[in-house]
């Protein structure tokens, strides 16, 4: 490990983490993946972190290194909060930090080929630490050294804030087409890949959307409105229940009153003879 005052840097790899459970907290990391997998939790989650990746970290977030490839390797810049502060360039890249904080989400980046390269010459250089004939300038050029990378990581984020914007205005399009398309299909069509189809996206893709927006999965959509639906043919038709059931696309009765009763807590029939009393 090369220390510049208190700045800290390191690679790990899974060879040298000797198969124990590396935390970071209490201070400034950043993170960036150079080869295999893993998986990295905080209090809220897990996420898998690959090469051309780029985690942050500020004080007040702890994660854990939960498992890793054998091939997993990474470059582990640390910075001690007090030395940040009187980086002059620290506050331009905490400002690009805000929108994730208070979010429950990890400041966890995809970076291209070119953007990894760029970053990585920069770590590569804190890495190395000043030579011993250096003696004179040493603190500044480490003092140096961490401006240049908090204003790249600035503008890393500042990029991914404007592709961010784009991402969420592409999101409130799929959802809107996506709750047009249940309005439409729900009594035939209950499981995500009709809606993901007829969108032309992946399930995964249109489970974290709708997730995103609502907070919700795509099956409580669904569930929701087969359930108001269900309550309306009950109480204000004489449809009986099978027929019910036929109507709402369910295989049979049964299958319907399993439904039914998970949603509501009580039965078809039940439902039904407590709307006629």
């Amino acid at each position: 490990m090369k220390e510049q005052q208190s700045v800290y840097s390191c690679v790990v790899d899974s060879d040298s983490s000797d198969g124990k459970r590396m935390v970071l907290s209490e201070g400034f990391y950043f993170v960036l993946v150079t080869n295999g997998t893993a998986l990295v939790e905080d209090s809220y989650r897990k996420y898998a972190l690959e090469k051309y990746d780029l985690l942050i970290l500020t004080p007040s977030i702890t994660v854990a290194f939960d498992t890793a490839d054998t091939g997993f390797s990474m470059i582990c810049v640390y910075i001690e909060p007090a030395y940040f502060d009187t980086l002059p360039d620290g506050q331009p890249m905490y400002n690009q930090l805000v929108r994730f904080l208070g979010s429950y989400t990890l400041p966890v980046l995809r970076l291209d080929s070119a953007g990894y390269a760029y970053l990585k010459q920069t770590l590569d250089l804190l890495l190395a630490g000043c030579p011993d004939s250096y003696c004179l300038n040493r603190e500044g050029i480490g003092r140096h050294l961490c401006s240049f990378l908090l204003l790249q990581v600035a503008n890393i984020l500042h990029q991914d804030s404007e592709h961010t914007s784009v991402s969420v205005r592409r999101s409130g399009e799929v959802f809107r087409n996506f709750k047009k398309l249940l309005v439409e299909h729900y009594r035939t069509h209950h499981h995500i890949s009709f809606y993901a189809g007829r969108l032309n996206i992946s399930t995964t893709y249109l489970s974290r959307i709708v997730k995103r927006v609502t907070g919700r999965t795509v099956y409580f959509h669904v569930s929701e409105i087969l359930c108001a639906e269900a309550r309306r043919l009950l109480g204000c038709t004489d449809l009986d229940i099978k027929e019910i059931a036929d109507r709402l696309g369910f295989s049979d009765q049964s299958a319907f009153g399993k439904f039914f009763l998970k949603k509501t807590g009580v039965s078809p029939l039940k439902f039904r003879l407590r709307k006629t009393e």
